[in-house]
């Protein structure tokens, strides 16, 4: 009963407060600049032509430049007036400055004029006011031509945008009350200086214009303004100019005549923004109020259809209404609605993950508070990859598969799905060599494709353990998912996670800066692996490896500091030291006649950059080493998505001669479009396939293949991993071209390099 009390206070409160915005939006005008986009919108919808009742005789630039500049004296503007009394004119408004008509004999003829015309005329009056002291002036027309006309108010109101969305029905001139040029012309009530809102539905081109140049030398035929009330105004380019609402900047004449198209189309009733929110008053407290989330999305749905129809239906007939107010309203009760819908959905969270239907972390959290058993997290590297390209539907089916031989290869545990591409499960009464042989088993189901419809998707995981005991199991997922990302990144299949690493933190956080410290001061080193020719045994060349020799930490291997130098932006100056070294190393080999070729890893982020081939440009030329002996190797996996930059610097770098090795060939989803696409000159076979090649059937034939597949395509083939002899003459009589590994030659720095030649001739059998 309370929880239900205070749940009415609740809804009551949001109502009011939705209330109080709306009422702020409307009693402030906050809501404004919104409104006018929304009636520039509607404008735009409902535009249609004015009556034509009205024409503009324009004094225009061509007119000031055939007729003479202004001012116009009295003749000018007399001439002007008895044409278009001539030609049958109902009315004529002549709206100039009648201040400076000339000499008496000009003024006369202007009055002359307006006493003899057949047509009512119409003259000017304005006022203005001093925005510093607030002084009104009044201009009126002189009393010599006041007399043989009619006086109407010519002020135009200007919005803060500039723009001019309203215009006043009259004005007072001194002690009078005059109506509005706009009001005369569409014959309107008594003036009053109330304002009505202009309606530019009516499109301003429909106005109809005739210069007054044309007026003057007789090439306006009669019919074009017999019977029609006639404004003479200036059009100029130096004439006042105002911005009119869906139009652009017009001169001010246009505006009166788009008022008087508005009264006489109707009279325009303003309704303002009170009724349209006392409406959605009442929907915002069934939006608020009700309980079914669907009655109350119809009501929303409802409410702001006719929100944006109202407007438009009622301004067909004259009738105007504000309704950002009301949106404003119905925008705040909406937000409460959403904000406590996901209150409660979170409050009311289950243990399952909503795409899959898994269990979740917090169904792992209420499994066991403190759990027994080791621990086992799973992470799929590629999975955020994989799952831009698939709709949810095949998401769904892919988060299946990769469970359903989870549970198969970890005898049927409860898996619990940690996040996107993460999972977990216990494991009870096991031990930890008896997992390790688990884990390997599941590596070895994962080594299969899985079917998505058409598609066969490459799974790339890795492992991660936890053993002790003594905490929550949440935290002991998190820790085996820590072990497992330690995995990837030391490039093996599984890690356990080990309590005293936290004590490396500060080394961790540090490395980067520890880093520039090593290249700067020479801490870095370059260690060579012999390659030799598969068949003669003779040393043709080394892959170069970087070291770390840390005056702390002693010797530092690769895969712990390579990842976060790619992660924290080092690996361009990290393979520019490698590049440049081992250049000049193997330069000074070459000079003395020989001719050996070095291999240099590239980052696959580094495939992309701009500086890439003139960084290998530059250091070519800076040891005058021969491009063809340079090998870059480039890992399958990086480039097989390689986009339009990727693949232009592969072909740079090859037509500038060097060789292109692409590394760890078959641990990817190889193509022949793949491997038409990259520029590679060479294929290297990973470790994993070769170091099984005396005891495997299968690793044999799919190295085999691989040969004969590169040599048909014009490629060279490298293995890599040679660890036997047994290895070694398979590889020679699959016509293996190069061969690396263990059972060759370890990681040596160069001096130990060059005693090995030196010792080996350069041509003995290397096994």
């Amino acid at each position: 009963m309370t929880r239900t009390l205070l749940s009415l206070e609740g809804r009551w409160k949001a109502l009011l407060l939705a209330l109080a915005v709306g009422l702020v939006f409307g009693l402030l005008d906050v809501g404004e600049p919104m409104e006018r986009v929304g009636q520039v919108v509607r404008d735009k919808l409902r535009n249609h032509a004015g009556s034509g009742s009205v024409v503009l005789v324009a004094i225009d630039d061509r007119s000031l430049r055939d007729v003479g500049a202004l001012p116009w004296n009295g003749e000018q503007l007399a001439e002007l007036v008895r044409r278009v009394d001539a030609a049958g004119a109902r009315r004529i408004h002549l709206d100039a400055n009648l201040d400076q008509i000339g000499s008496r004999r000009q003024a006369v003829a202007l009055e002359s004029a307006l006493a003899s015309a057949r047509a009512d005329i119409l003259l000017p009056a304005r006022f203005s006011i001093d925005p510093i002291s607030g002084t009104r002036a009044d201009y009126l027309p002189p009393d010599r031509l006041a007399r043989h006309a009619r006086i109407v108010n010519s002020n135009l109101r200007v919005s803060w945008d500039g723009a001019i969305w309203s215009h006043p029905h009259g004005a007072r001139a001194g002690d009078r009350l005059i109506p509005s040029l706009a009001a005369e012309l569409a014959g309107s009530a008594e003036p009053s200086e109330s304002l009505f809102r202009i309606d530019y539905g009516i499109d301003l081109r429909s106005i109809p214009v005739v210069s007054a140049y044309d007026l003057l030398r007789d090439a306006v035929p009669d019919h074009r303004l017999q019977g029609r009330q006639v404004v003479i105004a200036r059009t100029d380019l130096a004439a006042d100019h105002y911005r009119a609402p869906s139009f652009g900047l017009v001169p001010a004449a246009f505006f009166h005549l788009i008022a008087a198209e508005t009264l006489t189309a109707g009279r325009p009733l303003d309704l303002g923004w009170a009724p349209l929110l006392l409406l959605c008053a009442l929907a915002a407290a069934a939006v608020v109020g009700l309980r079914p989330r669907v009655a109350a999305s119809a009501i929303l749905g409802a409410t702001v259809a006719v929100l944006v129809a109202a407007p438009l239906l009622l301004e067909q007939n004259f009738i105007h209404t504000d309704v950002v107010p009301a949106l404003a309203l119905l925008a705040t009760a909406s937000l409460y609605r959403l904000i406590t819908g996901l209150r409660r959905a979170y409050r009311a969270r289950g243990t399952t993950d909503l795409l899959t239907g898994l269990p979740n972390l917090q169904a792992l959290r209420q499994a066991e508070s403190r759990g027994g058993g080791i621990v086992v997290a799973a992470r799929i590297m590629n999975y955020a990859r994989i799952a831009t390209t698939l709709q949810v539907p095949l998401e769904k089916e892919l988060v299946e598969q990769i469970v359903g031989r989870l549970e198969f290869g970890s005898g049927g545990a409860t898996t619990y799905q940690a996040g996107p591409g993460v999972f977990a499960w216990i494991a009870e009464n096991m031990e930890e060599d008896d997992l390790v042989q688990q884990l390997e088993g599941l590596q070895a189901l994962f080594r299969s494709p899985i079917v998505i419809g058409p598609r066969l998707i490459d799974i790339a995981v890795t492992f991660g353990i936890d053993t002790e005991d003594d905490r929550p199991l949440t935290q002991r997922a998190a820790s085996a998912l820590v072990a497992a990302d330690e995995a990837a990144r030391e490039g093996k299949r599984w890690a356990s996670f080990n309590p005293a690493s936290a004590a490396d933190a500060d080394w961790r956080l540090s490395l980067l800066a520890r880093l520039d410290h090593a290249i700067e001061h020479r801490e870095l080193w370059v260690a060579y692996q012999p390659k030799v020719d598969c068949q003669s045994g003779r040393i043709v060349g080394a892959e170069a490896l970087v070291r770390w020799t840390h005056p702390e930490k002693g010797q530092l291997q690769p895969d712990q500091f390579i990842a976060a130098a790619e992660q924290g932006g080092r690996i361009d100056a990290l393979t520019a030291f490698v590049l440049d070294t081992a250049l000049a190393d193997m330069a000074s080999f070459n000079r003395r006649g020989r001719r050996f070729s070095v291999a240099v890893n590239l980052s696959a982020q580094l495939l992309d950059s701009l500086t890439l081939v003139p960084t290998v440009e530059a250091a070519l030329r800076k040891h005058g080493f021969s491009p063809e002996l340079l090998t870059l190797e480039v890992t399958e996996t990086s480039t097989l998505g390689s986009g339009a930059r990727q693949i232009a610097n592969l072909q740079r770098l090859s037509r500038l001669g060097v060789e292109l090795s692409i590394d760890d060939y078959g641990t990817g989803f190889s193509t022949l479009e793949y491997l038409k696409r990259i520029p590679a000159s060479e294929l290297k076979i990973d470790r994993s396939f070769i170091g099984m090649l005396d005891k495997s059937k299968g690793d044999r034939i799919m190295v085999n293949s691989t040969i004969q597949l590169a040599h048909s395509l014009g490629r060279r083939v490298v293995a890599e991993g040679v660890e036997n002899a047994e290895v070694l003459a398979e590889l020679k009589r699959m016509r293996c071209d190069v061969v690396q590994g263990y059972h060759l030659g370890r990681p040596m720095p160069v001096a130990d390099l060059r005693k090995l030649l030196k010792a080996s001739g350069a041509s003995r059998q290397a096994a």
